[in-house]
């Protein structure tokens, strides 16, 4: 499952990369445009700096900024930044103990579909995010090359 953590720092990356070019912002001043709870900001920039995406400084023309390249950042790094592996389904993860699982006929097809997860949010880049975001005017597409098909939220 995507948490909201997750998408609330993706939401500050893409915030960050299109509002930072041109120095340090406020980080109450991004969770007002993106409607992130401000007693969460604390926490999820300490992550973002200490993933060493981010940089801040204190004072009166201090703020926060990205300091990484956008297309170094993979929707699969900041899901793994946040703590939660997204899983398909639990019995993905080798920990799950299930009487079931050897001998599972659903097995292959979940794992089959996490790898299909994986590819897709190890493909999926900040730097990918924000040209979707600036050509869809916020609506986000993505192009699964693999398959040929259009993914709904990704290109």
């Amino acid at each position: 499952m995507i948490t909201n953590k997750v998408e609330y720092l993706l939401r500050i990356l893409m915030d960050l990369a299109e509002n930072s070019t041109e120095g340090y912002v406020l980080s109450k001043n991004v969770a007002e445009r993106q409607e992130i709870p401000p007693k969460y900001m604390p926490q999820l920039m300490a992550l973002l700096t200490k993933k060493g995406w981010v940089t801040s400084v204190r004072g009166a023309r201090g703020g926060v900024k990205l300091v990484a390249d956008p297309k170094s950042i993979s929707v699969y790094d900041v899901i793994t930044a946040a703590g939660n592996p997204f899983l398909v389904k639990p019995c993905i993860d080798r920990k799950y103990r299930c009487s079931l699982k050897e001998m599972c006929p659903l097995l292959p097809i979940w794992e089959r579909a996490q790898q299909e997860v994986d590819r897709v949010i190890r493909d999926v880049t900040l730097d990918t995010l924000m040209k979707n975001k600036k050509a869809k005017g916020g609506a986000l597409h993505v192009q699964d090359q693999g398959i040929g098909q259009n993914v709904k939220g990704y290109q």
